[in-house]
């Protein structure tokens, strides 16, 4: 098999293994929460998915990776014998979601506009990763401050939980891939955090694996940051893979 399809075939082949292994704990003696297990699995995507630009190269690769993940998660959801061995890692919830599917079109996304501008990938794809699974987690297990209106479901707790963790992946992030200034960081920082932490305040059905990503992204281009930032170390980065 040539490297292109192992490139292509990778995202899925990921998947697999780690939903089996994550569907079969929350069958276990003891189980796994399924709340705990979908954000086990939503936290260990999102960073493999950090490595994704080195070998998804091409629009067309990340279109088929993207059409075959869907696939699978369309084949899990709906077929009996996949979702009772795979299934537990996304479906063991009291509430309904596409999230998995919304992740997917969240990475397919940033791969096709931002993949060769590490800000814009990486920002997005962090908050996405772990500032969404805290505050969903911290939501969870202290519910302080339930909201109402368009945040019904959400806690203020769990608000707070996010744009201080969306916050702290945009800061750092910025400051290692950028040249600007402490006051830039900072502010900019907490655009992204405050933006994206409102998307997700009121984003229903899952839907915030795509509008939290997508706010992070307008909102680092609204704030004027050089789509360029961070383009030299991605590419030493990806120099010394190739090497």
């Amino acid at each position: 098999m040539s490297g292109t399809w192992i490139a292509v075939l990778t995202p899925p082949l990921l998947m697999v293994p780690a939903m089996g292994m994550l569907s079969r704990l929350t069958r276990s003696v003891r189980p796994v929460d399924g709340e705990i297990s979908r954000k086990v699995l939503h936290m260990s995507l999102g960073t493999a998915g950090l490595f994704f630009p080195l070998f998804l190269v091409d629009s067309w690769m990340v279109l088929l990776s993207a059409g075959l993940v869907v696939g699978w998660m369309a084949a899990v959801r709906h077929v009996p014998a996949l979702q009772l061995r795979f299934g537990g890692a996304l479906h063991a919830i009291q509430r309904k979601s596409g999230g998995e599917f919304y992740f997917a079109a969240a990475l397919g996304f940033l791969l096709l506009t931002s993949a060769a501008s590490p800000v814009f990938y990486v920002v997005p794809l962090l908050i996405l990763t772990f500032a969404d699974a805290i505050a969903a987690l911290a939501g969870r297990r202290f519910p302080l401050g339930r909201l109402g209106g368009p945040a019904q479901g959400k806690t203020a707790l769990g608000c707070v939980a996010f744009v201080v963790t969306a916050f702290a992946c945009c800061s750092i992030t910025l400051a290692w891939l950028s040249n600007l200034q402490l006051s830039e960081i900072m502010g900019i920082s907490l655009l992204v955090a405050m933006l994206s932490g409102i998307t997700e305040a009121v984003s229903r059905g899952g839907s915030d694996n795509l509008t939290v990503p997508v706010a992070a992204w307008l909102t680092l281009h609204a704030a004027g940051v050089d789509s360029a930032t961070g383009s030299a170390i991605f590419g030493q980065i990806l120099a010394g893979v190739s090497g």
